[in-house]
């Protein structure tokens, strides 16, 4: 599991991108340390208004790894940093839309 989400250079370039993308001071997780460690400092870092969407962000992000390396292994998909982070991205947006507490309205898609 911490290989999965933080040790592999897929992953870590995923938590990049993300982390770009939502304007995080954080950076990726360490690929040894404690992730649910790192989620809670990276959520005490942020601002106190994203707080709530950071912390969706990241579990969203760690549950779309998931899911893209279970396609892999199972549906022998080709893993793709552009189509995960699509994926992210959309689902970030339709819960936004939803009105998801703390996450923007409309967090930009590029």
């Amino acid at each position: 599991m911490t290989h999965l989400l933080t040790g592999c250079s897929f992953s870590r370039t995923i938590w990049f991108e993300v982390l770009s993308w939502i304007r995080s001071t954080s950076g990726p997780p360490a690929s040894e340390g404690d992730f649910m460690e790192w989620c809670s400092q990276a959520v005490r870092t942020a601002p106190h208004q994203l707080r709530k969407g950071t912390s969706s962000i990241i579990m969203l992000t760690a549950w779309w790894i998931w899911k893209h390396r279970n396609a892999a292994i199972f549906e022998n998909t080709q893993p793709l940093v552009p189509s995960l982070l699509n994926d992210i991205k959309t689902e970030a947006q339709q819960w936004a839309s939803a009105g998801s507490p703390g996450c923007p309205p409309d967090p930009p898609l590029d």
